[in-house]
């Protein structure tokens, strides 16, 4: 009997740190068809500077003895003997968040090149994943229905239905009664079901159906402040997460996408003018902390993370620095954290006074080859229990939910500034390789750790799900996921496709703007007939009493001058509009 996999040691609390409730997974899944991980173990020693001089440790991929719930010395002792390689299928994935599904309708996601099939089975009031595909025909599952009758899920091309399980539950098309129970009782009839678990408003996945009871002892990708449990309590969360998740797909890998959320350098260039200024990029030194390990990851931190030093401008003529420190002028000291936690977590902490701390939590999820899923939340637990509370009652948090598109409008602008460089720069690796990189600085010290993570514990990179004909699920040519033609800007920062028409905050916000700018196009086209129709009117029949009150050149006037502040609104809702669907993003112009 292999031992139960720990907890992350980033994410475990002082006191040992408390386990899951019971995942929300079937009582019963059917056996899926499970191979290997191309993955070997081995170690790799890393100094406090990020070189490979120092030593590390790894962390254990184990299965429990039992559902079981395990002390903090088994933990411990699991610690002690885990095997060193990473393995990117045992591991929890955010799905999707909870306000983006509809109970009514399955929706498909794919996780590591594997298309999954999102429903809720109403009988047990859970969110359910299974793969994406009928085993009669292999039509899509997310195309199908939720039976009402039977609260199964319906395939919509020949009406088989699957329970919550996976098995099959009805066969139209079977001859007899005798041979629907011997079909539906065929492990070929099963669909793959995966286990799931539902915390902090977002639908989590794990993607190694075999390793369900793995999954059930394995802590949730989250900081401690968001884990059930960590109140004064012992209850519920001891944090907040302020506000909704935003989620967008994009054309970059999930490594690519990492590398960018390690790198804090980029930030007063890339988001000059949105979340940073060129005039305050400087030096910023980062440093290892703690041991760098299969499942834990690694942690660097700085104090300078987004205020970093300034280097003063040097000298005319002789181009020396007016500072004899290297040329730094001033430093304006931010503290922070930032953890890589695998598979995908990037989690910014900052220390809040009293002790308490603001997270900001990015998940590069792997979609397929050169396409990646970014989630993004942000948390606190210094948020007094009164506001907590008042955030989540009935009476403003339906108001919150309702103008997240505010955030995410702001959140699409920050992100078009980092896919522009990233697309581009995938496409000189794909045929230089990262080789080419030269990273001479301290802030490159969480790019060069992250690729020697990658390939000294993950294989390189994640372990894409291999459909028929050997290639990656979801990719049409080679193994990087290249497409034959590259992709346009607009393709690039298509934000509709990759955000809105997913998002109901931004799906409800982009209608009411569509439906008012319509409104108003057609007000502003019937006030300017109006007013020239009662202006030659009036020409015409100079005695006629067209409008008494405000006299004959009133109202064609005033006609006018609405038709006009109806276009001018009709103008800004149009780009109010392009903000839900495409912004480009030009750097020059920043």
């Amino acid at each position: 009997m292999i031992a139960p996999k720990p907890m992350s040691p980033l994410l475990r609390a002082t006191s040992g740190g408390t386990l899951l409730a019971p995942l929300t997974a079937a009582p019963r899944l059917c056996t899926p068809t499970c191979r290997p991980s191309r993955h070997k173990a081995s170690v790799v020693a890393l100094s406090s500077n990020g070189n490979g001089n120092g030593s590390g440790s790894g962390q254990p991929v184990a299965e429990p003895p039992s559902a079981a719930q395990p002390t903090a010395a088994q933990a411990r002792d699991a610690a002690a003997t885990q095997d060193p390689a990473f393995n990117w299928n045992r591991q929890w994935y955010p799905l999707a968040p909870v306000a983006y599904l509809t109970r009514s309708k399955p929706a498909p996601y794919t996780v590591l090149g594997r298309r999954l099939v999102v429903w809720f089975h109403e009988a047990s009031g859970r969110w359910l994943a299974m793969e994406d595909r009928c085993p009669h025909r292999l039509a899509p599952l997310s195309e199908g229905r939720v039976d009402a009758a039977t609260g199964n899920l319906q395939c919509s091309y020949h009406g088989w239905q699957f329970g919550p399980d996976g098995h099959c539950t009805a066969i139209p098309q079977a001859d007899s009664p005798q041979q629907e129970v011997a079909a539906c009782g065929s492990q070929r009839s099963c669909v793959t079901a995966f286990p799931v678990r539902q915390e902090q408003g977002m639908l989590w996945v794990w993607m190694d159906p075999a390793s369900a009871a793995i999954a059930q002892l394995t802590q949730l990708p989250l900081p401690p402040e968001l884990l059930a449990g960590r109140s004064a309590g012992g209850g519920g969360p001891a944090g907040t997460l302020l506000g909704d998740w935003y989620m967008r797909d994009i054309p970059v890998s999930a490594e690519g996408l990492v590398e960018n959320l390690v790198d804090p350098a980029h930030v007063h260039f890339a988001h000059n003018g949105v979340i940073g200024a060129r005039e305050r990029a400087g030096s910023i030194p980062l440093h290892l902390q703690g041991p760098v390990s299969a499942q834990g990851g690694f942690a660097l931190g700085t104090s300078q993370q987004w205020e970093s030093s300034q280097r003063a401008p040097a000298a005319a003529g002789n181009g020396s620095s007016s500072s004899a420190a290297g040329g730094l002028a001033s430093s304006s000291a931010v503290p922070a954290v930032t953890h890589f936690v695998p598979p995908g977590l990037v989690w910014l902490e900052f220390p809040a006074p009293g002790g308490s701390r603001f997270s900001m939590l990015f998940y590069a999820v792997p979609v397929s080859p050169g396409h990646s899923r970014l989630v993004a939340g942000y948390s606190s637990d210094a948020v007094p229990p009164a506001v907590k509370a008042l955030l989540q009652s009935d009476l403003l948090a339906p108001l919150l939910h309702a103008f997240q598109f505010v955030a995410d409008i702001g959140n699409h602008v920050v992100l078009d500034g980092d896919t522009v460089h990233i697309y581009q720069q995938e496409q000189l690796v794909k045929r230089e390789g990262r080789r080419a990189y030269f990273m001479p600085a301290s802030a490159d010290r969480g790019v060069v750790l992250l690729r020697r993570w990658l390939d000294d514990y993950a294989g390189g990179g994640p372990d894409y799900y291999q459909a028929t004909g050997g290639l990656p699920a979801g990719s049409t040519s080679d193994s990087a996921g290249a497409s034959s033609r590259p992709l346009s800007r607009r393709e690039v920062l298509d934000r509709y496709e990759q955000h809105t028409k997913n998002c109901p905050s931004c799906r409800r916000a982009l209608g009411v703007v569509q439906a008012v700018r319509q409104a108003l196009q057609l007000g502003s086209t019937a006030a300017f007939a109006a007013a020239f129709t009662l202006a030659v009117v009036s020409a015409l029949v100079p005695a006629a009493p067209l409008a008494p009150r405000l006299g004959r050149a009133s109202a064609p006037l005033l006609l006018g001058l609405a038709g006009v502040m109806a276009g001018v609104l009709q103008q800004l809702l149009a780009r109010l509009e392009q903000q839900f669907v495409f912004v480009d993003y030009v750097h020059s112009e920043r």
